[in-house]
């Protein structure tokens, strides 16, 4: 199917229950839903389970959008792409996959956009970009991918990194949130690539490493200058750290400055401090922080900074980061913070409004907890719920009879 840039053809769940099961009625079943060779074609809102291989497969084609989609324990991958240019992944949850990634984009596909999915509890990688110049046709390098928003948790303990990046060139990687990953963290490299990786910016992303995990961001095989900022770069391993880079090589296509970052190998052999690398020249504005000393509460997944963290008002600002992973104004201090979110007031608004229900939606403050309180006047409230920051936005669905008017308002506890 091709639809048009101003009139895409819309493929749309109706309701939170469209589940597609797998097929056992074509020759080819590994992938439960396949499109191939479309153009500007949306999939919204589909849920799919326990593919012989991919729950969705996008083959061909470009301008293909997938959002809202929820897949997963699926064999190999939750969703997985080849070949196919300016792709859209949106707002999609994919986890459980059995032997490899949450989401796989490959073969040569130039400009695709991930942003805000949700991929863990995956055996090898949350994310995985491969160029792989050994599958034809394709340049074997992959160009002008946007990774933005996502969450990533819980992957690799097959190996393969919560982002898996082989043969990506000018691509951009911010406001991304990984944590309790067992492989790597951000790791950009070649293997199936046609060249290694160059002109990428990393930029304002949050990594706390697992304890057996490797290291949080990976320059391997470069083949020009990288760029890192602003990124908070932690781990709970016993001697690895926040930057491994390769070889001298890699060490010289490498500009990082401004993270939090405690541990560094030049060489993938040698660990230095970050004043030891700093005595070399590098990193010159970059700090060493703990997870207790820069996160509100880290183990119990709030990686919002709390009011003493060393990342507020410590990053360089970046014309193209001016939003944070919620999509608040950066920088709300004298300078941008460090990591994916800005520290900003508590802000409540509300997203939709429908047959008599509210969506609200809780952004910035700091604290653990957070209540909302609903009353017909500005004098009279009670209690509406009480919510536990974690890694998830905050959003409550309002349902109750109301009068002509409704207020709501919302506070914050340590």
């Amino acid at each position: 199917k091709v639809g048009a840039s101003n009139e895409p053809i819309t493929v749309r769940a109706t309701g939170a229950n469209a589940v597609v099961i797998t097929t056992t009625d074509r020759g080819d079943n590994r992938d439960t839903i396949h499109i191939e060779d479309c153009a500007y074609l949306v999939v919204d809102g589909f849920r799919s389970f326990n593919a012989n291989r991919a729950a969705l497969r996008v083959q061909g084609g470009h301008h293909v959008t997938v959002r809202n989609c929820v897949f997963g324990n699926n064999a190999t991958w939750g969703l997985f792409t080849g070949f196919s240019d300016d792709l859209l992944i949106e707002n999609n949850e994919c986890f459980g996959s059995m032997t490899q990634h949450g989401i796989y984009v490959s073969n040569s596909g130039d400009r695709p956009t991930l942003r805000g999915n949700r991929c863990h509890d995956n055996f090898a990688g949350g994310i995985q970009l491969n160029a792989d110049v050994n599958i034809q046709p394709g340049d074997g390098i992959m160009t002008g991918a946007l990774l933005e928003n996502n969450v990533l948790y819980n992957n690799g303990a097959g190996g393969g990194g919560a982002f898996n990046l082989d043969g990506v060139q000018d691509s951009v990687i911010r406001n991304n949130l990984l944590f309790n990953n067992h492989a790597s963290g951000i790791i950009l490299f070649q293997i199936d690539g046609a060249e290694g990786p160059r002109g990428n910016q990393v930029y304002h992303n949050t990594i706390d490493m697992a304890a057996d995990g490797r290291w949080a961001l990976n320059f391997l095989q470069t083949t020009g200058t990288n760029v890192a900022r602003n990124n908070v770069l932690l781990t709970r391993h016993a001697f690895r750290g926040g930057l491994r880079l390769g070889d001298t090589n890699d060490m010289a296509n490498t500009d990082s400055d401004y993270n939090v970052v405690t541990r560094i190998t030049p060489d993938d052999n040698t660990v230095l401090t970050l004043a030891q690398w700093q005595g070399q020249g590098h990193e010159l504005h970059s700090i060493t922080g703990t997870l207790a000393g820069v996160f509100v509460d880290a183990d119990a997944g709030n990686y919002f900074l709390n009011t003493n963290s060393p990342a507020l008002n410590a990053a360089e600002f970046l014309s193209v980061a001016r939003y944070d992973l919620e999509g608040g104004p950066r920088p709300v201090g004298a300078a941008p913070d460090m990591g994916c979110y800005e520290q900003s007031p508590l802000a409540l608004s509300m997203l939709a409004q429908s047959s008599g229900q509210k969506l609200l939606r809780l952004t910035g403050g700091t604290g653990r907890t957070f209540n909302l309180e609903a009353g017909g006047t500005l004098t009279n409230w009670s209690a509406t719920a009480s919510f536990v920051r974690s890694n998830r936005a905050l959003e409550y669905i309002d349902s109750a009879p109301a009068p002509d008017r409704r207020f709501f308002r919302a506070s914050a506890l340590p």
